[in-house]
């Protein structure tokens, strides 16, 4: 990851050549993403937008434009772009991921739900699938069912330590303790140094 005066100078030298070129939607997109990694979002808004507008129809603009909008407090707007991103390529799993993640933070947990289901069945063997619908379901409250999304996301990806430690949790706030410190005790194998597992650990251990 590039440091910030590094993206800065990135920043700099895009908007030279953008005097050259000023309708080039790469390097308006360019820009949009450097403004972005530095936090600056309705710059990066801004920039995207432009980029989007000279090309339409690229996945990869409207991907990055819905990212900026949600991280912007807007995730309306980005429902708007994610949706174009997917009339461009049905199957395109981060739009279909954040578009998700966007639905439940507009108030609409079973369109959420739907997609992220989706996502497991057309992304079957990608453990982050089956771990990001196991988060909803721990969002919504659903333990068990999130444990079942945990273990499948195990299955395929037996170093998942993240998935380790939400099982751990959910067993830990079921008063399972020594079932919790099993899959810690998994977790650690393959993260000896995973902040959570450990400050879990610590919270059953009494220690």
């Amino acid at each position: 990851m590039k440091n910030e005066a590094e993206i800065r100078e990135q920043i700099s030298i895009i908007q030279q050549e953008l005097k050259n070129k000023p309708n080039s939607a790469n390097l308006l997109h360019d820009l949009g993403i450097g403004h972005y990694l530095l936090g600056e979002l309705s710059e990066s808004v801004k920039y995207l937008q432009k980029a989007v507008d000279l090309d339409p129809n690229k996945v990869a603009f409207l991907f990055n434009l819905g990212n900026a909008f949600n991280e912007n407090d807007q995730p309306d707007l980005a429902i708007d772009i994610y949706l174009r991103a997917l009339d461009q390529n049905p199957n395109h799993i981060p739009s279909l991921n954040n578009l998700a993640d966007c639905y439940e933070l507009v108030g609409q947990p079973d369109k959420a739900h739907e997609l992220f289901h989706y996502l497991t069945r057309i992304n079957g063997e990608n453990a982050l699938s089956h771990f990001n619908l196991g988060n909803f379901f721990l969002r919504q409250n659903q333990h068990i069912e999130a444990a079942k999304c945990y273990e499948e996301a195990i299955k395929r990806d037996e170093l998942f330590t993240d998935a380790y430690h939400n099982i751990a949790w959910i067993l830990h706030q079921a008063k399972a303790d020594i079932e919790a410190m099993e899959y810690i005790q998994k977790g650690l194998k393959s993260d000896p140094d995973h902040e959570e597992l450990l400050k879990l650990r610590g919270k059953i251990s009494g220690s």
